[in-house]
C-alpha cells in the first residue's frame, strides 16, 4: 500500500499520541509525556497553533509515523515511527520535511536532543544523516546540531 506523506492537522493528535507511546525506543507514557515535558493533547494543540507543526505519514488511514519542529528555536522536536514499519525511509523523509521547513523559517543551524546509547537506533540514524553533536548534555541526552544547504536538503527529503 502506498505511503501518505501529509502536514499534521489537531485532529491527528490521538493517532499521534497512540503512536508515540507504541514506539520500541525511547518509549515513553502519557503520563510521563505531561509529568516531564508538560506534552498532553491541549497543550500541542495550542503550539501547533503558533510556532509547532508537524508532518506525519500514514498507511491505509494508519498513522506510522511523524515529526515535529519549533521555529522559535530551530529544534526538532519527535520524529517517531510505529514498530513494524522502521527501515523502509518513513523516519528519514519525516525528518527531512521538519529539517527543511525549519531552514525555510530561516535557521540556519538546527538542533534536536537524542539517546547517547550508541546502541539505540536513533544514535546511528541522526549521525548518518549529516548530525553532529555538540558535547552538550540535557538531562540525559544530547545535543545535535545540523547545518545544511537548502538547495541540498530540499533534494534529500524528496521536496520538488
Amino acid at each position: 500500500m502506498p505511503l501518505i506523506f501529509r502536514e499534521m492537522q489537531v485532529e491527528d493528535l490521538p493517532a499521534v499520541f497512540e503512536l508515540r507511546v507504541s514506539t520500541r525506543e525511547n518509549a515513553v507514557t502519557l503520563e510521563e509525556l505531561e509529568e516531564d515535558y508538560g506534552i498532553t493533547p491541549a497543550s500541542l494543540a495550542e503550539a501547533m497553533a503558533g510556532d509547532v507543526k508537524g508532518w506525519l505519514c500514514e498507511e491505509q488511514g494508519v498513522v506510522v509515523g511523524f515529526a515535529m519542529g519549533d521555529r522559535s528555536n530551530g529544534e526538532v522536536q519527535v520524529v517517531a515511527v510505529r514498530p513494524g514499519f522502521e527501515g523502509r525511509g518513513i523516519g528519514k523523509r519525516l525528518l527531512g520535511l521538519v529539517e527543511t521547513w525549519l531552514y525555510e523559517a530561516g535557521h540556519r543551524e538546527i538542533w534536536l536532543l537524542s539517546n547517547p546509547d550508541s546502541s539505540v537506533r536513533a544514535h546511528g540514524f541522526y549521525r548518518r544523516l549529516g548530525w553532529q553533536p555538540t558535547g552538550e548534555r540535557r538531562g540525559y541526552d544530547e545535543v545535535l546540531r545540523r547545518t545544511a544547504d537548502l538547495e541540498d536538503h530540499a533534494s534529500a527529503s524528496g521536496a520538488e
